[in-house]
């Protein structure tokens, strides 16, 4: 509906307009931004990311065979001046961004012969599109200047965007798809969910997460988990504000490896999916019939299953990765 956020079905004229922000709820314009976020350490403590709640949609998927993932962060109805630190870009990141014809920054990117980030944008013409914001480029390209770096952060952990001025050099005639979710007011009905558990490999790796839901906020708060089983906090570097989600969504896919450490996740087709929201579970499923379309999520009823108001998580996972409630 007008005035409704696509991404977060929360009302657009209600958010605050941060100063050096931009963004749907400040210039009225329907452009998200998707940004590659670095994870190294679990992005706990020093490696934490900043700008994070500001994110809309927040998808996690396979980076290295052993566990570790890439966070990429999809900014609409706010987006900020300030976020990071921004990495590298895999083939399948790609397919995201033609889900959304959106802008997308990255800093590098996989160059393997079977799966070359390079060879998709030129399959997709989006070199010439505008979309791309690439932080390796020279000094003449308009938007390098807005890719700096943060002082007391560790090399290649510490590059910075300016992604709401990045979003202005998108020329006017780009037109973003409108992926919006189903939302509703009524809360979910399944079976108790109250702490979900991602293992995505060694827990020495702060790769798998914990989710915990907090019921006067509504909302999953992320952890890591260590390898004694404790758990650390998914927070903002800047803000230290804990990171949590009204939906968390598990994508189960197919994923295969080249040279035995280059992901390619499939997001065409269909697959299994977990739904966690109000502190229940729903199984359902995805599909995404072609690289023109979205990805819908569907309930058990075989309808499309309406998500919650506010941030959502979607967790691309290997099908043959384990997830835990309780």
């Amino acid at each position: 509906p007008e005035g409704i956020s696509p991404t977060t079905g929360l009302p657009l004229s209600d958010m605050e307009q941060p100063e050096g922000f931009t963004g749907q709820a400040i210039t009225g314009r329907y452009m998200p931004m998707l940004v590659q976020i670095d994870n190294n350490e679990g992005g706990t403590n020093r490696m934490s990311p900043w700008g994070v709640n500001y994110a809309d949609i927040i998808y996690e998927t396979p980076l290295h065979r052993y566990g570790s993932t890439r966070m990429t962060f999809l900014f609409s109805n706010l987006i900020p001046d300030s976020v990071g630190p921004v990495r590298s870009a895999r083939i399948g990141h790609v397919w995201m961004q033609r889900e959304w014809n959106c802008g997308f920054l990255f800093y590098g990117f996989q160059e393997h012969e079977k799966a070359n980030v390079s060879t998709e944008f030129s399959k997709y013409h989006l070199n010439s599109s505008g979309l791309l914001f690439s932080g390796t480029v020279s000094e003449h390209k308009p938007w390098k200047k807005y890719y700096t770096r943060r002082k007391g952060r560790p090399s290649p952990h510490n590059v910075n965007a300016n992604v709401a001025a990045m979003s202005q050099l998108i020329p006017e005639e780009a037109v973003a798809i409108n992926n919006a979710f189903l939302f509703t007011d009524e809360p979910a009905k399944g079976d108790e969910a109250t702490e979900v558990t991602i293992v995505q490999g060694s827990l020495a790796m702060l790769s798998s997460s914990r989710f915990i839901y907090n019921e006067q906020t509504d909302r999953y708060d992320r952890f890591l988990l260590d390898e004694d089983g404790g758990v650390i906090p998914y927070h903002d570097f800047d803000t230290g504000e804990q990171v949590g989600f009204n939906n968390v969504i598990i994508q189960f896919t197919d994923v295969r490896w080249y040279a035995n450490d280059v992901p390619v996740t499939t997001h065409i087709g269909e697959g299994n999916a977990d739904f966690f929201m109000n502190g229940v579970h729903v199984a359902g499923y995805w599909k995404r019939p072609s690289m023109e379309d979205r990805t819908v999520f569907y309930g058990p009823d075989g309808a499309e299953m309406p998500m919650q108001r506010g941030r959502t998580l979607i967790v691309i996972i290997d099908k043959e990765k384990e997830v835990f409630y309780q």
